[in-house]
């Protein structure tokens, strides 16, 4: 009675006519089986669950990887933009110092814009037999591409780096954007100078009397000549040589009909003996215009020319300096 309590009795019956087949199983290998299929089962569980969540981690650390290659991608993209952006920005810097040096300006003259050379001075030896073991000096310009941008820079340096070549070319922008308005300033400047300063032959013709002292054909006597004697047939079309404004259409007993021209910056010109004049006071003129015809009018005039006269800060000088063609 004893034994069966212990254990577990288990029949299988295999026919009518077989013996059925008995199987004795005691409760402690029944109860640790049980057990042990219970902590199999939990096992199997665990290891099930800790599968699907590494395959979720594992899904999830692909698609990083993949964000992250195309974030490093990216990165070097934007860098070898930025470094372009810093080449053409250092493209621009250069020509604005020509320019400046075109156009005679200093970085000094400029409001915040330092001066890129420093000064320099002191005792000179000969080269020749001098050891110098110096450190080579890179520009300022230069330095913006002392990055580490190779190929085994990490994505932080590289990050570093353009964020550093963003920072340079905002400054460096903002020095070029005062040179260029001061450039567009004075090229403004100096094409209205340009337009104003006379640089053309009024009229056509041989040259019958120079500027300077000369015996005058009136008086026989040594007098200065204030302008040029330009030789042309009556009626010979005469032009400004630049734009201006007419101060002067009057007739004068020595010169004639004669016009005088504000061209501005202290220039003006004047024009006599002419036989009609084709403008009136106060009216402006640009290079090239018609103002009036040769002639020879008034006392001091032997026959049909001009006289062509230029005055600089109310002093004359020679007209052939400001006659280009």
């Amino acid at each position: 009675m004893k034994g069966s309590e212990e254990s577990y009795s288990i029949i299988v019956f295999r026919g009518a006519r077989a013996n059925p087949l008995r199987l004795k199983l005691k409760k402690t290998t029944v109860r640790y089986s049980v057990i042990a299929a219970l902590c199999l089962l939990v096992l199997q569980s665990g290891i099930l669950t800790h599968y699907i969540f590494q395959r979720s981690q594992l899904s999830e650390l692909d698609g990083l990887r993949k964000e992250l290659a195309t974030s490093r991608e990216r990165t070097s993209v934007f860098g070898v933009e930025v470094d372009g952006m810093k080449k053409r920005m250092v493209s621009l810097e250069h020509l604005n110092r020509k320019l400046q040096t075109m156009f005679g300006l200093e970085p000094d003259e400029i409001e915040g814009v330092p001066s890129s050379v420093p000064g320099q001075g002191g005792e000179e030896f000969p080269y020749e037999g001098v050891s110098v073991d110096a450190e080579e000096v890179v520009p300022t310009s230069q330095n913006a591409f002392s990055s580490s941008n190779g190929k085994g820079a990490t994505t932080h340096e590289k990050i570093r780096d353009i964020e550093v070549g963003l920072q340079w070319i905002d400054a460096q922008s903002k020095v070029e954007k005062k040179i260029l308005d001061t450039l567009l300033n004075t090229a403004n400047l100096r094409a209205e100078r340009w337009a104003s300063t006379p640089s053309i032959w009024p009229v056509k013709g041989p040259m019958t009397s120079k500027f300077g002292p000369r015996v005058s054909p009136f008086t026989g006597k040594k007098a200065l000549h204030a302008g040029i004697d330009i030789g042309s047939p009556r009626g010979t079309k005469v032009r400004a040589p630049s734009a201006g404004k007419i101060v002067i259409a009057a007739y004068d007993a020595r010169m004639g009909k004669f016009i005088r021209i504000d061209h501005g910056f202290g220039i003006e010109t004047t024009y006599g003996h002419l036989s009609k004049m084709n403008v009136k006071y106060g009216q402006k003129v640009k290079r090239g215009d018609l103002i009036g015809l040769v002639g020879s009018t008034g006392k001091f005039s032997t026959g049909p020319h001009l006289h062509y006269q230029v005055a600089v800060n109310d002093r004359v000088v020679d007209p052939v300096q400001y006659i280009l063609d």
